[in-house]
């Protein structure tokens, strides 16, 4: 009876062994610049039941290095914005998923004067004046008719964009001379 007893444990030990593991998603979405690590318990389902440390997150599509156990896009320290396939490998099984990288976040704006000088018939330069920063670049816009063809002030809201919408807008008073 003894020996049955042990038989059965030694089953329950072995069954749990091959258990397929669960993903926490299929898709995880993270912000642009943000890490993303190699660590394959960040993906899995109720990590503490499964020893990870066997387990390695490979990347599939192409074009994505690891580096310090994080993965990268050529040419830059994070990956850039889309969508890209994984895998974790346990053994002789994988489980794909995917990661998609979005930019989400308005750019920073460092320095943003509330009022600017310039002279009558230029075209602002207005990152002469504003310091404005975005993984994904920035661009500025008026979204009034705005001319400097005439001396005097103007309120304008000047709103500084990224490339995927995000936005900040900033009231400047505009004196021409």
């Amino acid at each position: 009876m003894r020996k049955l007893w042990i038989i059965f444990i030694c089953l329950l030990v072995c069954t749990g062994c091959s258990s397929q593991i669960e993903l926490q998603k299929q898709t995880f979405t993270i912000e642009l610049g943000k890490d993303v690590y190699a660590n394959p318990a960040l993906y899995v389902k109720e990590d503490k039941n499964y020893d990870t440390s066997n387990m390695s997150v490979q990347a599939v599509s192409s074009g994505i290095r690891k580096m310090d156990n994080r993965f990268i896009t050529g040419g830059m320290d994070y990956l850039v914005v889309g969508e890209y396939d994984f895998k974790i490998v346990d053994g002789d099984k994988e489980y794909p998923f995917k990661i998609k990288i979005k930019d989400t976040q308005p750019p920073t704006i460092n320095n943003a004067p509330t009022e600017i000088s310039v002279a009558r018939e230029t075209i602002i330069d207005w990152s002469q004046y504003f310091d404005a920063s975005d993984l994904s670049g920035v661009s500025y816009s008026v979204n009034q008719n705005f001319s400097t063809a005439q001396a005097g002030s103007v309120d304008i809201v000047l709103k500084i964009s990224d490339r995927y919408g995000n936005a900040v807008e900033k009231n400047v008073h505009v004196n021409i001379t």
